[in-house]
């Protein structure tokens, strides 16, 4: 629709200058019953879309032997998987997104890892080298690329929280195999520790787990606490990389997230 409707409505106003009525400006009911017919053409066109993807996923359960299952229940897998999808993947509250207050407060002794391509450079000299910050984190965006990369295979990261929770879980993410431009993904964070802190410059917390993230598993892994006090709540988490898939430079961390109940 975006790249559609300028060239639409661009035509639309030129159509007085092709039939040589010499209109500048068109009336508003003319220009409104326009709308709606471009708004029918495109309602039209995602209700055929639906009922293509519809199809498809029957089509799919009965290659794979499911049979018995009606046009409605495949209805139903659909709209639950786009619901899923709106709702950031996982339908849970993440505590950790930077848009909702969260900030990454202090990596440590951990280095952001530079590509050494200068992004600018001068009569050949480079002037800036180009390299994301641990910010990247905790936004949404898991492009190729666009991970906040540390040298060697450890590294922490703090991070304060949008509020202060009763931590239950935490998704890490990481681009999957297929499409990595290698198809493999060493640099992928391999065991992590998370911490809950009571203030800054604590240097150690209560440990909340220790996970093994799966190079070969969903590209979006959520790990649940166990054995948590109830009682626990923090605004600051950490997260520690203790080792990654076995890339000998740097590890890359794409997105993390924190789950949990709001605290009362």
């Amino acid at each position: 629709v975006e790249i559609q409707f300028p060239a639409w409505i661009s035509q639309f106003l030129s159509r007085s200058r092709e039939d040589k009525t010499g209109r500048l400006f068109v009336q508003h009911e003319e220009l409104q019953e326009q709308l709606r017919k471009l708004e029918r053409k495109i309602l039209a066109k995602i209700s055929k879309d639906q009922q293509l993807s519809v199809k498809d996923v029957g089509v799919t359960l009965h290659k794979e032997g499911i049979i018995g299952v009606t046009e409605e229940q495949v209805h139903h897998i659909v709209n639950d998987a786009l619901k899923r999808y709106s709702e950031d993947r996982i339908g849970m509250v993440d505590y950790a997104l930077e848009s909702g207050g969260a900030s990454v407060i202090s990596t440590r002794c951990s280095e952001t890892y530079e590509t050494k391509t200068a992004l600018l450079s001068l009569f050949g000299i480079p002037l800036w080298y180009h390299s994301q910050s641990p910010r990247v984190i905790l936004q949404p965006d898991v492009h190729p690329g666009n991970c906040w990369a540390f040298q060697g295979s450890q590294g922490f990261a703090v991070i304060r929280l949008s509020s202060s929770i009763h931590p239950t879980a935490v998704t890490l993410e990481h681009i999957s195999k297929a499409v990595s431009p290698r198809g493999t993904i060493p640099s992928a964070p391999k065991d992590i520790a998370v911490f809950g802190l009571e203030e800054e410059g604590q240097q150690e917390g209560v440990l909340l787990g220790k996970f093994t993230y799966n190079q070969d598993g969903d590209p979006i892994q959520t790990f649940h606490f166990q054995d948590i006090d109830r009682e626990a709540t923090f605004q600051l988490v950490e997260l520690r990389v203790l080792s990654n898939w076995g890339h000998p430079e740097y590890t890359c961390i794409y997105r993390f997230r924190v789950h949990g109940d709001p605290v009362s």
